[in-house]
């Protein structure tokens, strides 16, 4: 989520690629002036007109390699979020309160540590960055196990399936509206950024003075539509900019954040409701 579609790390595209060497290739992949370069997981090429083109066979293939990375990583989060639920169970039947904070703390670490190397890191193919994409998921579900076990304990268990359900409906529906349609969202990203930085100050505010509840609300709400705009800009930027950069990890990482926030507020809303 970098504002004005820039790339920190100044890539122009893949650096790897030779001259087309036959006829085959050129029907394939155009008359470009470049080759493509074969990858384990699927092909990729340097910028180009099929550049957010999913009809395009390198940039589907990329596409999926992204997608099955964020499905591995929200299985590796239902699990952790599984067992963190039983881990605070423990904890609140043994008044383990130490354990408790010990538990969150780790995995609050463990959320901002490896959501940063992912990002930062140049080496797109890494198996340490592959690694940390399980961590991150795994510190988000993990993160908010005392919250589905507040929800299990109140009786309200089915709020749970109906923020998942809701939040893979908006999110689903805007990965195939994205992908399907081609069109470019990455000129939302200042906006987003902006006002990314407006609801941290807000959360850290409420902080230390605490907003009457149709504040929080409204609060909330901002969120979620903020969210929404970044699933429209981080997916677009999977065609376009991870794929220049061959970087499937860093656009799966993106995308299950974007879930992740939406699922979480979702929730919210619907915990607010039923009090």
């Amino acid at each position: 989520m970098f504002p004005n579609n820039k790339d920190p790390y100044g890539n122009r595209g893949y650096q790897n690629y030779g001259p087309v060497e036959n006829a085959a290739s050129q029907q394939a992949y155009g008359s470009q002036p470049y080759g493509v370069t074969g990858h384990a997981a699927g092909m990729y090429a340097p910028e180009g007109p099929y550049e957010g083109d999913l009809s395009h066979p390198a940039v589907a293939a990329f596409a999926k390699r992204v997608y099955a990375y964020f499905a591995s990583a929200l299985a590796a989060a239902t699990a952790a979020s599984v067992g963190g639920y039983y881990a605070t169970e423990h904890f609140i039947a043994t008044e383990n309160l130490s354990g408790l904070s010990t538990m969150r703390i780790a995995s609050t670490v463990l959320f901002f540590a490896s959501f940063l190397f992912v990002i930062f890191t140049r080496k797109a193919n890494s198996p340490l960055k592959t690694g940390l994409l399980y961590v991150f998921a795994g510190a988000c579900g993990v993160s908010i196990a005392p919250m589905l076990t507040f929800f299990m304990k109140a009786g309200m268990g089915m709020s749970i399936v109906y923020a998942f359900g809701i939040a893979t409906v908006v999110w689903g529906g805007i990965t195939v509206y994205v992908l399907s349609t081609g069109k470019d969202f990455r000129g939302l990203g200042g906006y987003l950024f902006a006002g990314l930085l407006l609801a941290l100050g807000l959360i850290l505010l409420n902080i230390f003075v605490p907003f009457p509840t149709p504040i929080s609300r409204l609060v909330m709400a901002g969120i979620l539509i903020l969210f929404v705009g970044y699933t429209f800009y981080d997916t677009s930027r999977v065609t376009r900019n991870y794929f220049q950069r061959n970087d499937a990890v860093g656009a799966a990482l993106m995308l299950f954040y974007d879930f992740f926030i939406l699922f979480q507020y979702i929730l919210y809303f619907l915990g607010g409701s039923r009090r």
